[in-house]
């Protein structure tokens, strides 16, 4: 039979805990359960600083939309769980170029176009002159 050494000391037994039978027990309160909104999958945050201290595993990324701002974060944890976050401002995209911004047309394209068929034939002459110009002067190509 294996040695118990409480056995030997009486007195370690008193801070061993009672235990009550089942009908003298209080009941236990369970917690309600509260039922959850449906979730949108997005994450709000009231700003940068919320932003930055909101947690996040290694190798993972969450976007964070701001609710005060038209701000959207990126927050990314590498393998070591060190975290970055990028910031990206929401701009609402319209019809129209921005200002400053300006497109060739089609006709602008065929216009160059045909400016660079123009400057080959012209270099293509030159060289064809200038070939003529080597034979009669007896040099070779």
């Amino acid at each position: 039979m294996p040695y118990n050494m409480y056995q030997a000391y009486p007195y370690y037994q008193s801070f061993q805990p009672a235990v009550q039978p089942q009908a003298m027990q209080t009941p236990q309160q369970i917690p309600a359960v509260q039922p959850q909104a449906a979730q949108s999958g997005i994450i709000w945050v009231s700003g940068e600083q919320e932003a930055s201290m909101y947690p996040i595993a290694p190798n993972s990324a969450v976007t964070l939309w701001s609710q005060s701002e038209a701000v959207v974060y990126l927050k990314q944890a590498d393998a070591s769980g060190k975290p970055t976050m990028r910031t990206y401002d929401l701009v609402e995209r319209t019809g129209a170029p921005a200002p400053g911004q300006d497109y060739a047309t089609k006709a602008d394209l065929d216009s160059m176009s045909e400016t660079i068929a123009a400057m080959r034939r012209d270099i293509d002459a030159l060289y064809s002159r200038r070939r003529a110009a080597r034979k009669e002067d007896g040099a070779d190509e």
